[in-house]
């Protein structure tokens, strides 16, 4: 298809001045007004004398296209197909927008998801430390107990053997008194015999229980004088008790009189020596309990 060519008068008028060119431009409907608007208030004659030529060229030949049908329907169909293009490349440009939107999405949901995944981790880490320390704690516990119940143990049953070693010392400290004691009587008597030496064995065997009696009843928080006069005059009497039954019988077998002057006198004198024996033997406990050379029993509320 020929394109007919701008005649002798449009190329006249297009080569005019200024006034006649842009008179010429405004002339042309549609894209050539567009064209007119577009060109800059300054531009000189030559740009304007092209701006027309291509306006003219471009209208001539979309009316050349439009007299043909088959030309105007590939013109549609090119018209369309850009418009599809457009569309395309358009879709394109939102498609690659909304997967980058996606992978930002995803790298900030993946490091979200890590940070809470490493978060999670330190916790249970820290409740494993926790738990672990609690158990330590719990056995650290657990052998502090046993390791104070064996203190105990072992400070009771030291306290044990200390106190019998206190008492075995109390023992021998009152018999050595008692002994003190009973030494003028033992040198008076006019046939120290046998006889003799059964009864200072037996006053020493007296003091002995009576130095441990002695300390289990006297303790540190006990400051009645009474309570130590009752333990001697206890022993004492007990002693003297067992003498005057054997008077009594000696005396019955001899066909005297159980309650005769004789039995009584030798009785009273057998208890006042008694009295002296342990008074002795007591009196040797609290010089040594004064000295430190014997240790008194603790008091009641101590030992509670």
């Amino acid at each position: 298809m020929q394109l007919a060519m701008p005649g002798p008068a449009c190329r006249a008028g297009a080569r005019s001045g200024p006034p006649s060119a842009r008179a010429g431009l405004r002339a042309m409907p549609g894209r050539a007004a567009g064209a007119l608007r577009a060109l800059p208030t300054g531009a000189d004659d030559k740009a304007l004398e092209a701006a027309a030529l291509e306006m003219g060229l471009a209208d001539l030949a979309r009316q050349a296209l439009s007299a043909d049908p088959e030309a105007a329907a590939q013109l549609a169909r090119y018209e369309a197909a850009v418009v599809r293009l457009e569309k395309a490349k358009a879709a394109e440009k939102e498609l690659e927008a909304i997967m980058k939107d996606a992978m930002t999405a995803a790298v900030e949901q993946d490091a979200a998801a890590a940070a809470d995944a490493r978060s999670r981790a330190d916790q249970l880490l820290a409740e494993a430390e926790v738990a672990a320390a609690e158990r330590m704690l719990q056995a650290a516990q657990i052998e502090y107990g046993a390791a104070a119940s064996e203190q105990r143990r072992l400070s009771a049953a030291l306290g044990q053997d200390g106190e019998r070693v206190e008492s075995g010392k109390a023992a021998a400290l009152a018999a050595a008194g008692g002994l003190l004691g009973a030494l003028p009587f033992l040198l008076a008597s006019p046939a120290p015999g046998l006889g003799a030496a059964l009864s200072l064995a037996g006053s020493v065997a007296g003091c002995v229980l009576m130095g441990v009696t002695y300390r289990y009843a006297v303790r540190q928080d006990d400051t009645n004088a009474q309570l130590r006069g009752g333990v001697v005059a206890a022993f004492a009497l007990v002693k003297a008790a067992g003498a005057a039954d054997a008077l009594q019988a000696g005396a019955a077998a001899d066909g005297a009189a159980p309650l005769s002057a004789e039995v009584l006198g030798t009785a009273a004198l057998y208890a006042g020596q008694s009295m002296l024996l342990f008074g002795f033997a007591a009196a040797a406990l609290e010089a040594g309990f004064a000295n430190g050379l014997v240790r008194r029993m603790p008091g009641r509320q101590q030992a509670e």
